[in-house]
């Protein structure tokens, strides 16, 4: 399992670069306005190497394919999930969900993305390509590896004046995506049911608002439970043992990054956790959740559990569920932890 090649931005620090405030409480004193953003601080630095990308940030994920193997980080408050693998074609909000093994996949919503910037190798961090939301911070990383293609690297920065004519079709939900011709891919359409959301929607509303909304209407929700830290961790825990096939969905502003395979393991220290599921990598710092809960959506077996966890912000951090046709066995085991957790 590769390492990430940087150091990400510490979830402990309130997310900086616009005077915003927390979305749950309009008196919190979250100290966001006193620093810069992500991106300000990075074109402030006279050692940065790199460029700005023209147009929208979304408007590159089409291309994204191309570079090959890489390190996909995404920072989402209390959780870091950092990924080895080529990129998935990303998806956007109304799109299927398209996710599986040995594949970096993003949903974005292009709304709430800005820049995208293409960093130069430096003493410690190698070229990376960083997406960043609308207030300058870090939305997700691509780190580029000993075996990234870097001349997909470099034309991505030189035709940066080409991407939002070019992104536009690809982008288009249902229509035909051309810009990956060997991504094979199936397209997860979930079952419908009046009674609960799909898991499209579910996704969806978390890069809405950050899950705020939804986190509000969680305690009328028939069926879903609000849940101690310490039983999520004791799940997890129990999924690894049983190698439980698994989606991790770490959620940040305009970008959730998903991760799919078997859960491989699950240790937890004082409150930190890291989840090992193929060549991916979850942090979380359960010490600054506020609220983990576990709900229910409509996926391709029927009624499907997901661990949702929150921070102080009452922003979503991360997502733990199942998605796609998971071989019956394993949906078994997971519906079977999720409902004695509700219980």
């Amino acid at each position: 399992m590769a390492t990430m090649p940087a150091n990400p931005p510490d979830p402990r620090q309130p997310t900086t670069g616009s005077a915003r405030r927390c979305a749950r409480d309009g008196a919190c004193r979250c100290n966001r306005a006193a620093h810069a953003s992500d991106l300000d601080a990075l074109l402030a630095d006279p050692q940065f190497s790199g460029h700005l990308l023209r147009g929208n940030a979304s408007a590159i994920g089409p291309h994204l394919p191309l570079l090959d193997q890489i390190v996909g980080v995404t920072v989402a408050g209390p959780v870091i999930l950092n990924d080895v693998g080529v990129h998935e074609t990303p998806t956007v909000t109304g799109g299927p969900i398209r996710c599986r093994p040995g594949r970096v996949s993003l949903r974005l919503h292009p709304d709430h993305l800005g820049a995208a910037l293409v960093s130069e190798p430096a003493a410690q961090a190698p070229p990376m390509l960083r997406l960043f939301d609308t207030d300058g911070n870090t939305a997700h990383a691509t780190y580029l590896t000993e075996t990234s293609d870097r001349l997909a690297f470099e034309a991505i920065g030189l035709s940066a004046g080409t991407f939002s004519s070019e992104a536009e079709g690809a982008f288009e939900v249902g229509g035909a995506d051309v810009s990956d011709n060997a991504n094979d891919a199936p397209q997860v359409i979930v079952c419908s049911d009046d009674t609960l959301d799909d898991q499209v929607t579910q996704l969806d509303s978390i890069l809405g608002d950050g899950g705020v909304s939804r986190l509000a209407t969680m305690p009328a929700r028939e069926g879903f439970a609000r849940i101690d830290s310490r039983q999520a961790i004791a799940a997890l825990e129990h999924a690894a043992l049983h190698n439980v096939e698994l989606t991790m969905a770490a959620a940040a502003p305009g970008c959730v990054q998903l991760h799919h395979d078997q859960l491989d393991g699950a240790r937890e220290h004082e409150g930190q956790m890291l989840p090992a599921s193929g060549r991916a990598r979850a942090m979380i710092n359960f010490n600054l959740v506020t609220e983990c809960w576990v709900t229910w959506t409509q996926g391709v077996w029927g009624p499907t559990g997901s661990i949702e966890i929150y921070d102080r912000h009452a922003r979503c951090g991360l997502v733990i569920t199942q998605t796609g046709a998971v071989p019956p066995a394993m949906f078994d085991a997971w519906d079977h932890l999720m409902t004695e957790l509700a219980a």
